[in-house]
Protein backbone atom coordinates (compact mmCIF):
# COMPACT_ATOMS: atom_id res chain seq x y z
CA UNK A 1 0.00 0.00 0.00
CA UNK A 2 1.73 3.52 -0.92
CA UNK A 3 2.94 4.93 2.15
CA UNK A 4 0.67 8.19 3.53
CA UNK A 5 3.62 10.24 3.70
CA UNK A 6 3.75 10.85 -0.14
CA UNK A 7 1.66 13.05 0.27
CA UNK A 8 2.54 16.70 0.59
CA UNK A 9 0.21 19.14 1.76
CA UNK A 10 1.60 23.13 1.39
CA UNK A 11 -0.05 25.70 3.58
CA UNK A 12 0.40 28.81 4.32
CA UNK A 13 0.19 30.16 8.11
CA UNK A 14 -1.22 33.44 7.00
CA UNK A 15 -3.93 32.81 5.14
CA UNK A 16 -6.27 32.06 8.60
CA UNK A 17 -5.92 33.35 11.87
CA UNK A 18 -8.76 32.37 13.81
CA UNK A 19 -9.44 32.02 17.60
CA UNK A 20 -11.11 28.46 18.13
CA UNK A 21 -14.84 28.46 17.05
CA UNK A 22 -17.33 25.84 16.34
CA UNK A 23 -17.57 25.01 12.33
CA UNK A 24 -19.62 23.00 10.33
CA UNK A 25 -18.40 21.81 7.05
CA UNK A 26 -20.62 20.18 4.56
CA UNK A 27 -19.60 17.82 1.81
CA UNK A 28 -21.78 16.87 -1.13
CA UNK A 29 -20.56 14.68 -3.61
CA UNK A 30 -20.97 14.84 -7.10
CA UNK A 31 -19.35 13.11 -9.83
CA UNK A 32 -16.41 10.86 -9.49
CA UNK A 33 -14.64 8.90 -12.84
CA UNK A 34 -12.35 6.25 -13.09
CA UNK A 35 -11.82 6.00 -16.77
CA UNK A 36 -9.85 2.51 -17.22
CA UNK A 37 -11.16 1.03 -14.06
CA UNK A 38 -7.36 0.43 -12.67
CA UNK A 39 -6.19 0.49 -9.40
CA UNK A 40 -3.00 3.58 -8.64
CA UNK A 41 -0.80 0.43 -10.19
CA UNK A 42 -2.60 0.29 -13.37
CA UNK A 43 -4.02 -3.43 -12.98
CA UNK A 44 -7.31 -3.92 -12.99
CA UNK A 45 -9.17 -3.99 -9.63
CA UNK A 46 -10.86 -7.38 -9.52
CA UNK A 47 -8.91 -10.19 -11.22
CA UNK A 48 -10.96 -12.91 -9.17
CA UNK A 49 -14.98 -12.77 -9.16
CA UNK A 50 -14.74 -13.66 -5.25
CA UNK A 51 -13.72 -10.48 -4.65
CA UNK A 52 -16.06 -9.03 -7.06
CA UNK A 53 -18.65 -7.10 -5.59
CA UNK A 54 -20.38 -5.94 -8.63
CA UNK A 55 -19.62 -9.05 -10.45
CA UNK A 56 -19.39 -7.37 -13.52
CA UNK A 57 -15.49 -6.83 -13.33
CA UNK A 58 -15.50 -3.14 -12.68
CA UNK A 59 -13.97 -1.62 -9.53
CA UNK A 60 -16.19 -1.97 -6.02
CA UNK A 61 -15.38 1.81 -5.07
CA UNK A 62 -15.35 3.36 -1.60
CA UNK A 63 -14.34 6.32 -0.27
CA UNK A 64 -12.44 7.34 3.21
CA UNK A 65 -13.09 11.60 3.50
CA UNK A 66 -10.53 12.72 6.11
CA UNK A 67 -10.22 16.31 7.35
CA UNK A 68 -6.89 17.49 9.23
CA UNK A 69 -5.94 20.52 10.79
CA UNK A 70 -3.08 21.92 9.67
CA UNK A 71 0.12 21.11 9.54
CA UNK A 72 -0.08 17.46 8.04
CA UNK A 73 1.25 15.49 10.55
CA UNK A 74 0.44 11.88 11.60
CA UNK A 75 -1.22 10.45 8.11
CA UNK A 76 -3.89 7.91 9.81
CA UNK A 77 -5.24 10.98 12.27
CA UNK A 78 -8.08 12.41 10.86
CA UNK A 79 -7.95 15.12 14.06
CA UNK A 80 -11.12 16.92 12.21
CA UNK A 81 -13.34 13.80 11.40
CA UNK A 82 -13.68 11.40 8.97
CA UNK A 83 -16.03 9.30 6.50
CA UNK A 84 -16.38 6.17 5.40
CA UNK A 85 -18.74 5.55 2.58
CA UNK A 86 -18.81 2.00 2.29
CA UNK A 87 -19.16 0.82 -1.75
CA UNK A 88 -21.26 3.47 -3.67
CA UNK A 89 -20.71 2.35 -7.27
CA UNK A 90 -18.06 1.52 -9.80
CA UNK A 91 -16.13 2.91 -12.19
CA UNK A 92 -18.35 6.28 -12.75
CA UNK A 93 -20.46 7.32 -10.21
CA UNK A 94 -22.95 10.29 -10.07
CA UNK A 95 -24.00 11.16 -7.08
CA UNK A 96 -27.44 12.11 -6.07
CA UNK A 97 -28.45 13.75 -2.88
CA UNK A 98 -31.33 12.08 -1.39
CA UNK A 99 -32.50 15.67 -0.52
CA UNK A 100 -32.60 16.87 -3.72
CA UNK A 101 -36.08 17.01 -5.57
CA UNK A 102 -35.22 15.86 -8.47
CA UNK A 103 -31.97 14.30 -10.23
CA UNK A 104 -29.18 15.59 -11.65
CA UNK A 105 -29.66 16.71 -15.46
CA UNK A 106 -27.68 13.58 -16.60
CA UNK A 107 -27.62 12.32 -20.22
CA UNK A 108 -30.47 10.46 -21.38
CA UNK A 109 -28.21 8.34 -23.33
CA UNK A 110 -25.46 7.53 -21.17
CA UNK A 111 -28.33 7.13 -17.95
CA UNK A 112 -29.50 4.26 -20.26
CA UNK A 113 -25.85 2.60 -19.87
CA UNK A 114 -25.27 0.21 -17.56
CA UNK A 115 -21.71 1.26 -16.79
CA UNK A 116 -23.20 4.39 -15.35
CA UNK A 117 -24.01 4.23 -11.36
CA UNK A 118 -26.16 6.40 -9.92
CA UNK A 119 -25.77 6.29 -6.35
CA UNK A 120 -28.16 8.44 -3.44
CA UNK A 121 -25.69 9.73 -0.95
CA UNK A 122 -26.54 12.52 1.88
CA UNK A 123 -24.55 15.18 2.00
CA UNK A 124 -21.45 14.58 4.59
CA UNK A 125 -21.18 16.94 7.42
CA UNK A 126 -18.24 17.78 9.60
CA UNK A 127 -18.47 19.45 12.87
CA UNK A 128 -14.95 21.04 15.12
CA UNK A 129 -13.38 23.86 16.15
CA UNK A 130 -11.74 25.60 13.66
CA UNK A 131 -8.06 25.64 14.34
CA UNK A 132 -5.83 29.11 13.60
CA UNK A 133 -3.78 27.20 11.28
CA UNK A 134 -6.34 26.41 8.95
CA UNK A 135 -7.61 22.69 7.41
CA UNK A 136 -6.90 20.38 4.74
CA UNK A 137 -8.99 17.37 3.47
CA UNK A 138 -7.44 13.98 2.49
CA UNK A 139 -9.44 11.05 0.20
CA UNK A 140 -8.59 7.47 0.04
CA UNK A 141 -10.40 5.86 -2.61
CA UNK A 142 -10.68 1.84 -2.53
CA UNK A 143 -11.32 -1.21 -4.57
CA UNK A 144 -13.38 -2.68 -1.54
CA UNK A 145 -12.94 -6.90 -1.75
CA UNK A 146 -14.68 -8.07 1.37
CA UNK A 147 -17.90 -5.42 1.93
CA UNK A 148 -18.02 -7.30 5.45
CA UNK A 149 -14.43 -6.36 6.34
CA UNK A 150 -13.09 -3.03 5.44
CA UNK A 151 -9.62 -3.87 5.72
CA UNK A 152 -9.65 -6.11 2.64
CA UNK A 153 -9.44 -3.93 -0.18
CA UNK A 154 -6.61 -2.63 -2.60
CA UNK A 155 -5.69 1.22 -3.12
CA UNK A 156 -7.31 2.96 -6.29
CA UNK A 157 -6.02 6.26 -5.59
CA UNK A 158 -5.35 9.66 -3.29
CA UNK A 159 -6.24 13.03 -3.27
CA UNK A 160 -5.53 15.74 -0.85
CA UNK A 161 -5.74 19.59 -0.75
CA UNK A 162 -5.86 22.58 1.47
CA UNK A 163 -9.19 24.12 2.34
CA UNK A 164 -7.54 27.83 3.01
CA UNK A 165 -9.70 29.65 0.49
CA UNK A 166 -13.28 28.15 1.84
CA UNK A 167 -14.90 31.09 2.85
CA UNK A 168 -16.51 30.79 6.27
CA UNK A 169 -20.39 31.97 6.35
CA UNK A 170 -22.90 32.74 9.10
CA UNK A 171 -25.08 30.06 8.86
CA UNK A 172 -26.54 27.21 6.76
CA UNK A 173 -29.33 28.88 4.86
CA UNK A 174 -26.48 31.85 3.82
CA UNK A 175 -23.64 29.43 3.21
CA UNK A 176 -22.75 29.37 -0.86
CA UNK A 177 -21.52 26.20 -2.53
CA UNK A 178 -17.92 26.38 -3.45
CA UNK A 179 -16.65 23.73 -6.23
CA UNK A 180 -13.63 21.64 -5.79
CA UNK A 181 -12.11 19.09 -8.35
CA UNK A 182 -10.08 16.37 -6.58
CA UNK A 183 -7.60 15.15 -8.95
CA UNK A 184 -4.87 11.84 -8.21
CA UNK A 185 -1.86 12.79 -6.61
CA UNK A 186 -0.05 9.65 -8.28
CA UNK A 187 -0.78 10.64 -11.86
CA UNK A 188 -3.38 8.26 -12.70
CA UNK A 189 -6.65 9.57 -14.12
CA UNK A 190 -9.23 8.95 -11.85
CA UNK A 191 -11.40 12.42 -10.64
CA UNK A 192 -13.55 13.43 -7.75
CA UNK A 193 -16.01 16.48 -8.04
CA UNK A 194 -17.63 17.53 -4.90
CA UNK A 195 -19.63 20.75 -3.56
CA UNK A 196 -18.43 22.54 -0.44
CA UNK A 197 -19.47 24.61 2.12
CA UNK A 198 -18.28 26.42 5.56
CA UNK A 199 -20.24 27.99 8.34
CA UNK A 200 -21.01 28.76 11.79
CA UNK A 201 -22.67 25.82 14.02
CA UNK A 202 -25.53 26.39 15.72
CA UNK A 203 -25.55 28.98 18.24
CA UNK A 204 -21.96 30.11 17.30
CA UNK A 205 -22.16 33.77 15.42
CA UNK A 206 -19.65 36.25 14.26
CA UNK A 207 -17.56 36.57 11.37
CA UNK A 208 -15.64 33.46 12.65
CA UNK A 209 -17.90 32.05 14.40
CA UNK A 210 -16.05 32.54 17.88
CA UNK A 211 -18.91 33.70 19.88
CA UNK A 212 -21.23 31.72 21.48
CA UNK A 213 -24.60 32.64 22.26
CA UNK A 214 -27.14 29.79 23.67
CA UNK A 215 -31.16 32.09 23.70
CA UNK A 216 -32.24 31.51 27.36
CA UNK A 217 -36.05 31.88 27.25
CA UNK A 218 -36.06 33.87 30.82
CA UNK A 219 -33.30 36.42 30.25
CA UNK A 220 -32.04 37.12 26.67
CA UNK A 221 -32.10 36.47 22.69
CA UNK A 222 -29.35 36.47 20.15
CA UNK A 223 -28.72 38.73 17.58
CA UNK A 224 -28.41 36.68 14.42
CA UNK A 225 -25.66 38.75 12.82
CA UNK A 226 -23.20 39.69 15.69
CA UNK A 227 -24.12 37.13 18.52
CA UNK A 228 -24.88 39.82 21.11
CA UNK A 229 -27.22 39.02 24.33
CA UNK A 230 -30.25 40.93 23.75
CA UNK A 231 -31.69 41.49 27.05
CA UNK A 232 -35.93 41.16 27.22
CA UNK A 233 -37.97 43.38 29.41
CA UNK A 234 -36.52 43.53 32.96
CA UNK A 235 -32.84 41.99 32.49
CA UNK A 236 -29.59 44.33 31.97
CA UNK A 237 -25.96 44.24 31.76
CA UNK A 238 -23.49 42.53 30.22
CA UNK A 239 -25.03 38.86 30.54
CA UNK A 240 -28.41 39.73 31.13
CA UNK A 241 -28.45 38.72 34.94
CA UNK A 242 -28.97 41.76 36.81
CA UNK A 243 -32.84 42.32 37.11
CA UNK A 244 -34.39 45.22 37.04
CA UNK A 245 -37.30 44.36 39.05
CA UNK A 246 -35.74 43.97 42.11
CA UNK A 247 -36.27 47.64 43.08
CA UNK A 248 -39.48 47.49 41.97
CA UNK A 249 -41.06 46.82 45.81
CA UNK A 250 -39.40 49.44 47.16
CA UNK A 251 -37.28 47.14 49.44
CA UNK A 252 -35.12 50.08 50.91
CA UNK A 253 -36.58 51.87 53.98
CA UNK A 254 -35.84 55.16 55.59
CA UNK A 255 -35.18 56.77 52.16
CA UNK A 256 -32.23 54.79 51.13
CA UNK A 257 -31.51 54.35 47.44
CA UNK A 258 -32.43 50.93 45.84
CA UNK A 259 -29.16 49.52 43.38
CA UNK A 260 -29.96 46.52 41.26
CA UNK A 261 -27.28 44.25 42.03
CA UNK A 262 -26.98 41.19 40.10
CA UNK A 263 -30.22 39.11 40.82
CA UNK A 264 -31.12 41.31 43.83
CA UNK A 265 -30.57 44.55 44.98
CA UNK A 266 -28.59 46.66 47.39
CA UNK A 267 -29.30 49.34 49.39
CA UNK A 268 -27.55 52.74 49.97
CA UNK A 269 -28.96 53.94 53.40
CA UNK A 270 -29.10 57.46 54.66
CA UNK A 271 -26.92 58.65 57.64
CA UNK A 272 -27.40 56.83 60.64
CA UNK A 273 -29.06 53.41 59.06
CA UNK A 274 -27.98 50.06 58.45
CA UNK A 275 -29.16 46.92 57.29
CA UNK A 276 -29.73 45.51 54.39
CA UNK A 277 -32.69 47.17 53.91
CA UNK A 278 -32.09 50.52 56.10
CA UNK A 279 -33.85 49.10 58.38
CA UNK A 280 -31.74 49.76 61.78
CA UNK A 281 -31.43 53.03 62.73
CA UNK A 282 -29.80 55.04 65.56
CA UNK A 283 -29.66 53.26 68.71
CA UNK A 284 -30.26 50.12 67.01
CA UNK A 285 -34.01 50.65 66.60
CA UNK A 286 -35.91 48.23 63.92
CA UNK A 287 -38.17 50.18 61.33
CA UNK A 288 -40.86 47.65 60.14
CA UNK A 289 -41.19 47.44 56.54
CA UNK A 290 -44.77 49.72 55.35
CA UNK A 291 -46.71 48.37 52.17
CA UNK A 292 -48.24 50.07 49.47
CA UNK A 293 -50.97 49.11 47.54
CA UNK A 294 -48.48 48.23 44.83
CA UNK A 295 -46.58 46.18 47.32
CA UNK A 296 -49.36 43.86 47.54
CA UNK A 297 -49.58 42.10 44.53
CA UNK A 298 -52.29 39.81 45.42
CA UNK A 299 -53.38 41.46 49.04
CA UNK A 300 -54.47 44.63 50.48
CA UNK A 301 -52.38 47.38 52.41
CA UNK A 302 -53.81 47.73 55.97
CA UNK A 303 -53.35 50.58 57.72
CA UNK A 304 -50.99 49.07 59.82
CA UNK A 305 -48.66 49.02 56.87
CA UNK A 306 -48.74 44.78 56.80
CA UNK A 307 -50.19 43.52 53.72
CA UNK A 308 -53.43 41.16 54.45
CA UNK A 309 -52.91 38.24 51.39
CA UNK A 310 -56.07 37.13 49.26
CA UNK A 311 -57.01 33.56 49.42
CA UNK A 312 -54.63 31.45 48.02
CA UNK A 313 -51.23 33.38 48.88
CA UNK A 314 -48.80 34.21 50.83
CA UNK A 315 -45.49 35.82 51.81
CA UNK A 316 -44.56 39.28 52.89
CA UNK A 317 -45.94 40.80 49.62
CA UNK A 318 -49.07 38.22 48.77
CA UNK A 319 -46.99 37.09 45.95
CA UNK A 320 -46.29 33.71 46.41
CA UNK A 321 -48.96 31.02 46.31
CA UNK A 322 -49.26 29.37 49.41
CA UNK A 323 -48.86 25.29 50.22
CA UNK A 324 -52.80 24.88 51.61
CA UNK A 325 -54.02 26.62 48.40
CA UNK A 326 -52.48 24.43 46.33
CA UNK A 327 -53.42 21.29 48.43
CA UNK A 328 -56.84 22.37 48.32
CA UNK A 329 -56.81 22.89 44.41
CA UNK A 330 -55.46 19.34 44.24
CA UNK A 331 -58.83 17.53 46.95
CA UNK A 332 -61.00 19.84 44.59
CA UNK A 333 -59.58 18.33 41.05
CA UNK A 334 -59.64 14.57 43.12
CA UNK A 335 -63.08 15.10 43.91
CA UNK A 336 -64.36 16.26 40.67
CA UNK A 337 -62.82 13.48 38.48
CA UNK A 338 -62.62 10.74 41.14
CA UNK A 339 -65.30 8.69 42.62
CA UNK A 340 -64.23 9.12 47.13
CA UNK A 341 -65.71 5.92 49.02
Amino acid sequence: MVQWLMIILVYDFAVLKLSLSEVTLSLRLLHYKNPNGLTYENRPCDTRLEHDINRDGRCDTAFLFCLVRLPFQNPHNCTLGDHYTGVVGANDIHFIDLDQQQQDKLDTQQRSLSLVSIWFQSTIYFRFNYPKTGIGIIVEVFDVDDINNRTIHDSIDFYGRTLADLKIYRSEETAQKQRIYLRSLFGTYTNLTADLSLYCSPNYYGNFCEILCVPNEQRYDCDLDTGQKICKHGYFGQDCLSDVRACEDQPCLNNGTCVVYLRSYLCRCQKGYTGRSCEIGPAGRMTEKKCNQMNCVHGDCSKNGKCICHDGWTSENCNQTSIMSIFVKFINYFKKYFIII
